[in-house]
């Protein structure tokens, strides 16, 4: 057992604060730094199910990679989606912390989790997170193929080029494929990318392989909650079993 607080430094450590971008909402988002912790549940985001699931465990804090609050919200009236989210939280007197954009540019993080789960090799970091690895030469069909079996969602494919550095993105990247472009690979994987986006990286000479926001991130779920484990606080540690939207 642990007081939130402690906790939250502690992951600050493997993912400091400093690395999230200047959009985001990190850390402590609801409860007490003094709440003391025996049960914590990780998620990739905070919903109804994941809630019930939380009082179910028993569990006192969650921990999710996708924050709330992010668009100023002016009252905590329950007439609309994340207005009774928010009540219900605060109900069940959890504690709420979000590792979004620190996570993902963390020394081990979203995208490595997302390397591991397609079966790169020779892992290296490259700009924003990224993350770039090597398989036996295969072509874009195949490519998806694999990616569609380790994610378990559908690839949406933009071209069929031979394919043997992969660089990887979780979530949003459809921005950063030029830093894909630059470090030589042949194929990016990421969760979001726009067509224009898309078509103009693939007409560069790169294959791309949308995979769905969530299916790029819930591997790093299991990441997260090992980092909680290994603070060694004596904490039970449950990984949320609710589905995501892929």
């Amino acid at each position: 057992m642990a007081k939130a607080g402690l906790i939250l430094d502690r992951l600050f450590e493997t993912m400091p604060a400093s690395l999230a971008e200047d959009y985001d909402n990190v850390g402590l988002l609801a409860g007490s730094r003094e709440r003391e912790v025996h049960t914590v549940l990780c998620a990739l985001d905070l919903n109804l199910p994941v809630l019930r699931e939380a009082a179910e465990l028993g569990a006192e804090l969650i921990v999710t990679h996708h924050p709330i609050l992010f668009l100023g919200r002016k009252n905590l009236c329950e007439d609309d989606p994340e207005g009774k989210l928010l009540a219900e939280l605060v109900r069940g007197r959890f504690c709420l912390m979000a590792m979004h954009t620190n996570f993902d540019s963390a020394d081990v993080g979203v995208n490595d989790a997302l390397a591991q789960s397609l079966g790169l090799e020779n892992v290296q970091a490259l700009s924003s997170g990224m993350r770039m690895g090597i398989l036996s030469p295969c072509d874009g069909a195949s490519l998806a193929q694999r990616v569609e079996s380790a994610l378990g969602g559908a690839v949406r494919r933009y071209g069929d080029g031979p394919c043997e550095k992969i660089a990887v993105m979780g979530g949003s990247g459809g921005d950063y494929g030029g830093f894909a472009l630059e470090a030589g690979a042949d194929a990016f994987v990421t969760g979001e990318i726009g067509y224009h986006k898309a078509l103009d990286l693939c007409q560069a000479g790169l294959t791309v392989l949308e995979a769905g926001h969530a299916a790029t991130e819930l591997p790093a779920v299991s990441l997260l909650a090992q980092k909680v484990m290994d603070l060694d606080l004596h904490l039970q540690v449950h990984v949320s079993a609710c589905p995501c939207y892929l």
